[in-house]
């Protein structure tokens, strides 16, 4: 579900980064509509990066819940000096 998620928000990022960064130069400097396009870009890139640290902590948990399942189920095998 986790990745779903990210995956959407990260659509999200890139469409808002990528449309405000394609407004920066239409847009006259010091105007309201350059601080909303900076805004925009800048919560943009926050989106996207933090999806990306999202993705890269779920992935590493995955390893590592995967890890410790096959440390778990290792089979014990008793030797005749236990018994």
């Amino acid at each position: 579900m986790i990745d779903v998620a990210t995956r959407a928000l990260l659509s999200l990022g890139c469409f808002v980064g990528v449309g405000s960064a394609l407004m920066l130069p239409g847009t006259v400097a010091g105007s309201a509509e350059r601080i909303v396009s900076i805004f925009a870009l800048l919560l943009g890139l926050g989106i996207v990066v933090g999806c990306v640290v999202v993705r890269r902590l779920s992935i590493r948990r995955r390893h590592r819940d995967a890890a410790m399942t096959d440390l778990i189920d290792d089979p014990v095998v008793t030797t005749k000096e236990n018994s």
